[in-house]
């Protein structure tokens, strides 16, 4: 495979070639928050062996370059900022994480697509209904300096006690420590934007089909509110014996089998049923 670092739009890309002529439609992966590029590193070699090229957007301000400003970007800022880049590739696959998520279902609203995957995604709605009563038990547990950044719209980063119950509860010791040293300040804004759902998506516009992914150990978005997602988008949901960091934990291989999978049932127009209704947990 060959791995090359370019511009497109306005953001800094990785891309992942396979060493022979592609095979479907090229895969766009969007980090969440906080988050970048070198998560997707596994998926991105995955894809290339099976002869797919892809593309991991460098959000705004997420590499080596800091800029104040970031705090007050918002979810729709940085889908603009995606939708540049995939004017460039032509039609192609989405698939966001998280954050990255909420991006794509912006994206899908406005850009069709062969079709979108909101793995983990933050949903267009707040998150102050019950099951997130264990997500803000933590959160409540520790300093509210992260709070007070996002309302102030400041970049922020979330304390690694935090990350640990919510986000890192599936990742060794050692993999946790090196998430560490790769977490960058994200937008207060587009923090708030979420928690508070003022993120809206007109589930009409979107004509790609979509796929919703989650995961049952996932602190920070239940696997209930994945199905809801599902529902919302009269879409499938597979949601598997994972954590949010679902794309490098132990296992990743099995979700990204089930995307590549997903991508090429979408192509032949002939989706497998399991690809279309299953929702209980791999394991």
């Amino acid at each position: 495979m060959q791995r090359m670092r370019r511009r497109l739009g306005h953001l800094q890309c990785d891309i992942v070639q396979p060493d022979l002529a592609p095979v479907g439609k090229p895969v766009v992966f969007v980090h969440g928050l906080g988050g970048g590029t070198w998560g997707w590193e596994n998926f991105q070699a995955y894809f290339a062996e099976r002869g797919r090229t892809t593309y991991a957007p460098e959000l705004p301000f997420h590499g080596t370059e800091r800029d104040l400003r970031l705090g007050d970007y918002s979810v729709e800022t940085y889908a603009l900022y995606v939708a540049a880049v995939l004017a460039e590739i032509g039609e192609c696959f989405v698939v966001g994480h998280s954050m990255g998520g909420i991006i794509a279902q912006k994206l899908a609203e406005t850009t069709p697509n062969a079709g979108y995957v909101f793995l983990c995604s933050a949903p267009p709605w707040n998150m102050f209904r019950k099951a997130y009563w264990p997500m803000w038990k933590h959160i409540l547990r520790h300093p509210l300096r992260g709070a007070l950044q996002a309302i102030r719209q400041d970049p922020m980063v979330l304390d690694e006690a935090l990350e640990d119950e919510l986000v890192n509860n599936r990742l060794s010791p050692a993999m946790r420590h090196a998430i560490y040293s790769k977490d960058v300040p994200d937008s207060g804004r587009a923090s708030l934007q979420m928690a508070l759902g003022l993120i809206k998506v007109d589930e009409r516009q979107i004509t790609a089909p979509c796929l919703v992914v989650g995961g049952v150990a996932d602190g920070l978005i239940p696997a209930v509110e994945q199905e809801r997602l599902a529902a919302r988008y009269c879409c499938p949901a597979k949601i598997f014996d994972r954590g949010h960091m679902l794309i490098i934990e132990d296992g990743w291989e099995e979700v990204a089998a089930y995307l590549l999978a997903w991508c090429e049932a979408v192509e032949q127009g002939t989706p497998h049923p399991e690809l279309l209704t299953s929702t209980s947990p791999a394991r």
